[in-house]
């Protein structure tokens, strides 16, 4: 089925001549398929193609294919075309790409991998990806697929999360970002803006969104640092951790902010617009 919906995605975004192509080719035996993947740059663009969501498999996320190319759209069906229902034979000629694959193709297998059968297989190279230094390759990974919500541990997870933030990328394009919250991860936030603040430095604000779960006693320290800050967005992410956990408030907390708490609640804002909000 999926298979099919990508298909369908092919004929209506690529040009005739790709789609001719791509057609000649998918009918030969999986090897020379192979040989296509590795060939698709030649003979189709690296195009952005328009935006459609699909659900792979049985996956809660969807993936918004507007984030894809073309040349990256027709790789994918080649990929799994190569799955004839044995997974041995499958999973070897996937490795074998993978050793051999540049960049832009190691890019387009593991935004694949969610379509993939046999989905644990794919745990090791799915963190390998995590931790490269290749933006092309952490991306794949990291935003717009599913894969790391619903098969990595905390600690693959976290490090996914930190390294987003590290590298100043937003965690907004992390798919399962609120669902994968965890203590472990909002300490570790906590730390990095301590490091951060005492270079004289700062936090995007929505990383705060990750803590805001955890209302342990340095949550209300951070919660105080940002309503103290300089920068508006930083009171207004210190307003949100402090509304969300209201009912757990130290004493004494809210009146020592009440009018700032007050002129903050008239406004309309929440994690995904601070930024951008008035």
């Amino acid at each position: 089925m999926q298979y099919q919906e990508l298909l369908k995605r092919l004929e209506q975004e690529c040009t005739a001549n790709e789609v001719r192509w791509f057609q000649e080719k998918i009918g030969k035996s999986p090897g020379e398929r192979k040989i296509a993947f590795v060939m698709t740059h030649r003979f189709v663009g690296q195009v952005p193609i328009g935006t459609h969501y699909i659900k792979p498999h049985d996956a809660p996320y969807e993936i918004d294919l507007s984030g894809w190319t073309r040349d990256q759209l027709v790789r994918t069906l080649f990929l799994l075309s190569l799955d004839e229902g044995n997974k041995d034979s499958f999973v070897e000629m996937i490795e074998e790409l993978f050793q051999t694959a540049d960049n832009r193709e190691a890019q387009a297998i593991y935004a694949a991998i969610p379509f993939f059968n046999y989905a644990p297989v794919w745990t090791h190279r799915a963190t390998e990806a995590i931790r490269s230094n290749v933006g092309l390759i952490f991306d794949a990974m990291a935003f717009n697929n599913p894969y790391p919500a619903m098969y990595f541990d905390d600690a693959a997870w976290n490090q996914l999360v930190l390294k987003t933030i590290f590298n100043d990328k937003s965690i907004w394009n992390i798919l399962g970002i609120g669902d994968r919250r965890n203590e472990a991860l909002a300490a570790s936030i906590s730390d990095f803006a301590h490091e951060r603040w005492a270079a004289g430095r700062t936090l995007p604000p929505e990383v705060w969104f990750l803590t805001s779960p955890y209302p342990d006693e340095r949550f209300w320290q951070d919660t105080y640092h940002l309503l103290s800050a300089d920068r508006e967005v930083d009171r207004k992410a210190g307003y949100l951790l402090w509304k969300n956990q209201f009912i757990h408030t130290p004493e004494n907390f809210t009146e020592s902010f009440r009018p700032l708490l007050e002129h903050l609640d008239s406004q309309s804002f929440d994690w995904e617009n601070l930024e951008t909000s008035a």
